[in-house]
């Protein structure tokens, strides 16, 4: 039996509570993930996963040996890191979570030319809104949008985009409801509010006499910004939305951005990365080669 090789599946059974699933993953079947746990058990002399029809928990000492497996698997990871920084060749598995909407709607676009570029690199996508445990569920790298700001913690983050928000609505809309004039004049249209966005339902706008914050109001909450995209494009109200959510509705015109003469709000794009002492040179690269292609195709700017 293969000890480290065991270990890794007994590591994604417990990160995923299922041996199905682990099984899907690893591109094995049930039986054979089955057979590894039952050859650890035997190999460490005790139970380390207590299962029924209906669940699978882990005993003292299988959550125990799961921390001890973890730490075993990052050093070899690093140790592999390591040998491919000195190499010089990026390769293996890039494992990155990424927020749906912009998963969806830019990363989707960027990793096939970067995949292009180099080929021996693979991909292991998740998109998820949300709070991600990188070192848990064995993530390189997450990808999330939020305020300039981030708090305090144990991973790295490199700011790799400024994302404008932009306060918008359908011309239909407008006219049959009237086109808000000044920021307060929000209070006074149905507002319709992205969850997930730091903002909510206090919205920015940057203005010469300085910072502006409205309190709205709406019929619409909703966790995903395509939902609420579509939304305003079923003529229901106004949303605050990323300039790469609306982008091309507003050049086509189904879409009009407000106040011309405020700066937008501005949230920050960060890669986020566990701190260890080697960086993976997939992680690096792809870092440096997402900025740049953000750089050429991510809109800062609408004209108005």
């Amino acid at each position: 039996m293969d000890v480290f090789s065991a270990m890794g599946v007994f590591v994604r059974v417990v990160d995923l509570k299922s041996f199905s699933l682990a099984a899907a993953e690893l591109e094995i079947s049930s039986s054979s993930v089955s057979k590894q746990i039952a050859h650890l058990e035997q190999h460490v002399g005790a139970r380390l996963l207590q299962r029924t029809t209906r669940r699978l928990n882990v005993t003292e000492i299988g959550s125990a040996y799961y921390e001890q497996c973890q730490k075993i698997i990052s050093q070899v990871e690093e140790s592999e890191n390591l040998v491919s920084q000195l190499q010089g060749k990026p390769q293996g598995v890039l494992r990155i979570n990424c927020n749906m909407t912009f998963g969806q709607l830019l990363l989707s676009k960027a990793v096939p030319e970067f995949m292009e570029a180099y080929p021996d690199i693979k991909f292991d996508i998740t998109l998820e809104d949300g709070d991600v445990d990188l070192v848990r569920d064995s993530f390189d790298l997450a990808l999330r949008i939020t305020h300039p700001q981030l708090p305090d913690s144990s991973h790295i983050a490199r700011e790799v985009a400024s994302i404008p928000m932009y306060i918008c609505g359908s011309p239909k809309y407008l006219e049959l409801k009237g086109c808000p004039k000044v920021p307060q004049d929000l209070k006074q249209h149905n507002c319709l509010i992205f969850m997930l966005a730091s903002n909510t339902n206090s919205w920015v706008l940057n203005g010469k006499d300085g910072r502006e914050t409205v309190q709205v109001t709406g019929d619409l909450k909703a966790n995903n910004g395509l939902l609420v995209r579509e939304a305003v494009l079923a003529h229901r109200g106004l949303a605050c939305l990323a300039s790469f959510v609306i982008e091309r509705f507003v050049e086509a015109g189904q879409i009009k951005v407000l106040f011309p003469e405020y700066e937008p709000e501005r949230l920050s794009l960060y890669a986020i990365y566990p701190d260890r002492k080697y960086t993976s040179p997939k992680v690096s690269l792809f870092i440096d080669f997402f900025k740049a292609w953000l750089a050429d195709n991510l809109h800062q700017e609408f004209l108005l």
